[in-house]
Protein backbone atom coordinates (compact mmCIF):
# COMPACT_ATOMS: atom_id res chain seq x y z
CA UNK A 1 0.00 0.00 0.00
CA UNK A 2 1.02 3.20 -0.72
CA UNK A 3 0.24 6.86 1.30
CA UNK A 4 0.44 10.13 -0.96
CA UNK A 5 0.31 13.42 1.26
CA UNK A 6 -1.89 15.79 -1.18
CA UNK A 7 -2.00 18.56 0.71
CA UNK A 8 0.22 22.23 0.57
CA UNK A 9 3.55 22.03 1.98
CA UNK A 10 3.97 24.02 5.79
CA UNK A 11 1.19 21.84 6.59
CA UNK A 12 3.94 19.73 8.68
CA UNK A 13 4.87 17.76 5.46
CA UNK A 14 8.35 17.48 7.59
CA UNK A 15 7.10 16.00 10.47
CA UNK A 16 5.06 13.76 9.00
CA UNK A 17 7.56 12.20 7.15
CA UNK A 18 10.05 11.47 10.06
CA UNK A 19 6.99 10.13 12.04
CA UNK A 20 6.70 7.38 8.85
CA UNK A 21 10.69 7.09 8.89
CA UNK A 22 11.12 6.61 12.78
CA UNK A 23 7.91 4.30 12.34
CA UNK A 24 10.02 1.89 10.00
CA UNK A 25 8.28 3.35 6.54
CA UNK A 26 10.10 4.37 3.97
CA UNK A 27 8.98 7.63 3.38
CA UNK A 28 10.44 10.14 0.65
CA UNK A 29 10.08 13.97 1.01
CA UNK A 30 10.30 16.61 -1.60
CA UNK A 31 13.16 15.72 -4.56
CA UNK A 32 14.19 12.93 -1.86
CA UNK A 33 17.69 14.04 0.03
CA UNK A 34 17.29 11.87 2.73
CA UNK A 35 17.82 9.11 0.74
CA UNK A 36 20.16 10.28 -1.33
CA UNK A 37 22.34 11.10 1.50
CA UNK A 38 21.85 7.59 2.79
CA UNK A 39 22.77 6.44 -1.02
CA UNK A 40 19.88 4.64 -1.70
CA UNK A 41 20.18 3.68 -5.82
CA UNK A 42 16.77 4.70 -7.01
CA UNK A 43 17.60 8.08 -5.33
CA UNK A 44 21.24 9.00 -5.79
CA UNK A 45 21.70 11.99 -8.89
CA UNK A 46 17.92 12.41 -9.29
CA UNK A 47 15.00 14.26 -7.99
CA UNK A 48 12.62 12.44 -7.14
CA UNK A 49 9.72 14.67 -8.07
CA UNK A 50 11.17 14.97 -11.29
CA UNK A 51 10.93 11.51 -11.60
CA UNK A 52 7.31 11.09 -10.99
CA UNK A 53 6.64 14.31 -13.28
CA UNK A 54 8.00 12.61 -16.48
CA UNK A 55 6.53 8.98 -15.33
CA UNK A 56 3.26 10.84 -15.46
CA UNK A 57 3.28 13.29 -18.62
CA UNK A 58 4.86 9.96 -20.17
CA UNK A 59 1.88 7.74 -19.30
CA UNK A 60 3.81 5.49 -17.19
CA UNK A 61 3.04 4.25 -13.18
CA UNK A 62 3.95 7.67 -11.69
CA UNK A 63 6.36 5.19 -9.66
CA UNK A 64 8.38 3.87 -11.76
CA UNK A 65 11.32 2.53 -10.51
CA UNK A 66 10.67 4.45 -7.55
CA UNK A 67 8.49 1.52 -6.11
CA UNK A 68 10.53 0.75 -3.02
CA UNK A 69 9.21 3.73 -1.47
CA UNK A 70 5.97 3.54 0.58
CA UNK A 71 4.99 6.83 1.44
CA UNK A 72 5.44 10.11 -0.44
CA UNK A 73 5.55 13.79 1.23
CA UNK A 74 5.85 17.26 0.21
CA UNK A 75 5.45 16.44 -3.80
CA UNK A 76 6.76 19.68 -5.23
CA UNK A 77 9.78 21.16 -6.48
CA UNK A 78 10.17 25.02 -7.88
CA UNK A 79 13.64 25.59 -8.19
CA UNK A 80 15.73 26.13 -11.29
CA UNK A 81 12.71 27.45 -13.66
CA UNK A 82 10.55 24.10 -12.74
CA UNK A 83 7.28 24.84 -10.74
CA UNK A 84 6.48 20.82 -10.61
CA UNK A 85 3.66 20.24 -8.24
CA UNK A 86 2.69 16.35 -7.86
CA UNK A 87 0.23 16.53 -5.20
CA UNK A 88 -2.37 18.33 -7.77
CA UNK A 89 -1.80 14.66 -9.78
CA UNK A 90 -4.15 12.82 -6.99
CA UNK A 91 -6.39 11.69 -9.26
CA UNK A 92 -3.50 9.38 -11.46
CA UNK A 93 -2.10 8.86 -7.94
CA UNK A 94 -5.14 7.47 -7.08
CA UNK A 95 -5.93 5.49 -10.66
CA UNK A 96 -2.05 3.71 -10.88
CA UNK A 97 -2.26 2.90 -7.23
CA UNK A 98 -6.05 1.81 -6.71
CA UNK A 99 -4.84 0.45 -3.00
CA UNK A 100 -3.25 3.49 -2.01
CA UNK A 101 -4.34 6.07 1.16
CA UNK A 102 -4.46 10.02 0.70
CA UNK A 103 -3.74 12.53 3.29
CA UNK A 104 -5.42 15.73 3.15
CA UNK A 105 -2.90 17.55 5.61
CA UNK A 106 -4.17 20.93 6.14
CA UNK A 107 -4.60 23.81 8.77
CA UNK A 108 -5.95 26.78 9.49
CA UNK A 109 -5.28 28.95 6.14
CA UNK A 110 -4.56 32.62 7.75
CA UNK A 111 -1.67 30.43 9.90
CA UNK A 112 -0.96 28.91 6.43
CA UNK A 113 -0.29 31.77 4.49
CA UNK A 114 1.75 34.05 7.31
CA UNK A 115 3.96 30.27 7.09
CA UNK A 116 4.54 29.97 3.74
CA UNK A 117 5.14 33.35 3.12
CA UNK A 118 7.86 33.07 5.65
CA UNK A 119 9.50 30.31 4.14
CA UNK A 120 12.85 30.13 3.25
CA UNK A 121 13.37 33.49 4.70
CA UNK A 122 10.92 34.81 2.26
CA UNK A 123 12.71 33.37 -1.09
CA UNK A 124 9.53 30.86 -1.83
CA UNK A 125 7.28 33.88 -2.14
CA UNK A 126 9.81 35.73 -4.04
CA UNK A 127 10.14 32.76 -6.61
CA UNK A 128 6.33 32.88 -6.52
CA UNK A 129 6.19 36.85 -7.34
CA UNK A 130 8.73 35.93 -10.02
CA UNK A 131 7.33 33.22 -11.63
CA UNK A 132 3.66 34.79 -11.51
CA UNK A 133 4.47 38.32 -12.51
CA UNK A 134 1.98 39.04 -9.33
CA UNK A 135 3.01 41.27 -6.09
CA UNK A 136 3.19 39.91 -2.54
CA UNK A 137 -0.66 40.68 -2.05
CA UNK A 138 -1.44 39.11 -5.28
CA UNK A 139 0.58 35.96 -5.14
CA UNK A 140 -0.85 35.97 -1.26
CA UNK A 141 -4.32 36.25 -2.52
CA UNK A 142 -3.78 33.43 -5.39
CA UNK A 143 -2.16 31.15 -2.85
CA UNK A 144 -5.56 31.61 -0.52
CA UNK A 145 -8.13 30.73 -3.32
CA UNK A 146 -5.71 27.83 -4.50
CA UNK A 147 -6.29 26.75 -0.75
CA UNK A 148 -10.28 26.40 -1.25
CA UNK A 149 -10.40 25.23 -4.73
CA UNK A 150 -7.83 22.48 -3.83
CA UNK A 151 -9.40 21.10 -0.77
CA UNK A 152 -12.96 21.68 -2.17
CA UNK A 153 -11.46 19.49 -5.72
CA UNK A 154 -9.81 16.59 -3.38
CA UNK A 155 -13.03 15.99 -1.29
CA UNK A 156 -14.91 16.07 -4.62
CA UNK A 157 -12.23 13.45 -6.24
CA UNK A 158 -12.75 10.81 -2.80
CA UNK A 159 -16.65 11.92 -2.04
CA UNK A 160 -17.46 8.15 -3.17
CA UNK A 161 -14.40 6.42 -1.30
CA UNK A 162 -13.73 8.35 1.99
CA UNK A 163 -12.38 5.30 3.35
CA UNK A 164 -9.07 6.77 0.88
CA UNK A 165 -9.00 9.70 2.14
CA UNK A 166 -7.97 11.48 5.79
CA UNK A 167 -8.35 15.29 6.07
CA UNK A 168 -5.83 16.23 8.40
CA UNK A 169 -5.81 18.96 10.29
CA UNK A 170 -2.28 19.34 11.73
CA UNK A 171 -3.46 21.29 14.91
CA UNK A 172 -6.72 19.50 15.90
CA UNK A 173 -7.02 15.80 14.28
CA UNK A 174 -5.91 13.42 16.85
CA UNK A 175 -2.89 11.20 16.02
CA UNK A 176 -4.57 8.09 16.50
CA UNK A 177 -6.86 8.67 13.15
CA UNK A 178 -3.70 9.05 10.97
CA UNK A 179 -2.48 5.61 12.76
CA UNK A 180 -6.04 3.65 12.00
CA UNK A 181 -6.55 5.44 8.64
CA UNK A 182 -3.23 3.44 7.13
CA UNK A 183 -3.17 0.79 9.87
CA UNK A 184 -2.98 -2.02 9.83
CA UNK A 185 -0.52 -2.43 6.56
CA UNK A 186 1.54 0.41 8.05
CA UNK A 187 2.49 0.05 11.80
CA UNK A 188 2.41 3.82 12.32
CA UNK A 189 4.05 4.99 15.74
CA UNK A 190 2.34 7.68 17.24
CA UNK A 191 4.84 8.61 19.80
CA UNK A 192 6.70 9.71 16.88
CA UNK A 193 4.60 12.53 16.25
CA UNK A 194 5.77 15.76 16.76
CA UNK A 195 5.16 19.08 14.51
CA UNK A 196 8.18 20.85 13.40
CA UNK A 197 8.55 24.38 14.99
CA UNK A 198 6.84 27.27 12.97
CA UNK A 199 9.05 29.64 11.47
CA UNK A 200 7.81 32.62 14.43
CA UNK A 201 9.04 29.77 16.58
CA UNK A 202 12.15 29.40 14.84
CA UNK A 203 12.57 33.50 14.43
CA UNK A 204 11.89 33.85 17.98
CA UNK A 205 14.38 30.62 19.17
CA UNK A 206 17.13 32.31 16.89
CA UNK A 207 16.83 35.76 18.16
CA UNK A 208 16.87 34.38 21.56
CA UNK A 209 19.71 32.24 20.78
CA UNK A 210 21.73 35.83 19.64
CA UNK A 211 20.43 37.81 22.38
CA UNK A 212 22.14 34.83 24.74
CA UNK A 213 25.02 35.06 22.83
CA UNK A 214 25.49 38.50 22.90
CA UNK A 215 25.14 38.65 27.00
CA UNK A 216 27.64 35.63 26.98
CA UNK A 217 29.98 38.29 25.46
CA UNK A 218 29.06 41.30 27.12
CA UNK A 219 29.94 39.08 30.30
CA UNK A 220 33.28 37.76 28.98
CA UNK A 221 34.61 41.25 28.22
CA UNK A 222 33.55 42.59 31.32
CA UNK A 223 35.47 39.86 32.79
CA UNK A 224 38.50 40.46 30.85
CA UNK A 225 38.15 44.23 31.65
Amino acid sequence: MKVFQIGFNKCAASALQSMFLKSGVRALHGPGRYWRLNGHPAVTGRNVQLVIHRNIAAGRPALESLEDFDAFFDMEFSQHGWNIENYREFGTLAQDYPDARFILNTREKAAWLHSRARHNDGLYLKHAMDRTGLGRRGVLDYWADDFDRHHEMVQDYFRDRPDRLLVFDIDTTPIRRLKRFVGPEIDLKPRHWKPARTPDEAAEAKAGKSTEQAADSTERNARAA
